[in-house]
């Protein structure tokens, strides 16, 4: 499970990396200096997670024979660890999730949400035209949660909400929704 999660850190990795490099204009651009000084960052922060992962499968610790051979404190210990090193790999997993949105943008992250949140309106839609306001309202809580979680992401990454709001506004008038 371990190499798994190493070798799919490291393909999302290569991934982010060759995206970011072919992302990038030629010669930088004017303006994108503290753009590109994040992504740099990014990247940065994202090596070092990787090789926190890598470093947790290698320390893994050899097979102690039958889980139903040891006795209740063995157990007891190896569960802890076990519960212990998944905690730290989930923590890797969502410093490596954050790094990865920083490198897509706030534009392109807005993009996705918007497509992700496509659905969910129709569907609302219709739930309204057909007067199911109980199915409407659980519609429209689950909208609201998923906003909640994007605004979050979002302010986590230093954007201000109003930003946010008219980056919405603006990306949806091009679209035509």
């Amino acid at each position: 499970m371990n190499k798994r999660l190493v070798l799919v850190g490291g393909i999302v990795l290569s991934g982010v990396l060759a995206w970011s490099a072919f992302a990038q204009p030629q010669g930088g651009g004017r303006g994108f200096g503290p753009m590109r000084e994040s992504r740099l960052k990014a990247i940065a922060a994202l090596q070092e997670q990787v090789a926190k992962l890598k470093a947790m499968a290698e320390q893994q610790p050899a097979a102690r024979g039958n889980f139903q051979d040891m006795t209740d404190e063995e157990r007891t210990k190896m569960r802890e660890e076990m519960t212990r090193r998944q905690e730290e790999q989930t923590a890797v997993m969502a410093e490596i999730q954050k790094q990865i949105d920083i490198l897509k943008g706030t534009m392109q992250l807005a993009r996705e949400h918007r497509e992700a949140m496509t659905p969910l309106n129709e569907l609302l839609a219709s739930a309204k035209s057909e007067n199911a306001t109980a199915t409407a309202a659980k519609i429209q809580k689950m909208i609201d949660e998923r906003q909640k979680q994007f605004q979050d992401k979002m302010a986590a990454m230093g954007m201000d909400p109003e930003m946010v709001q008219r980056m919405m506004e603006r990306g949806g008038q091009r679209r035509g929704q």
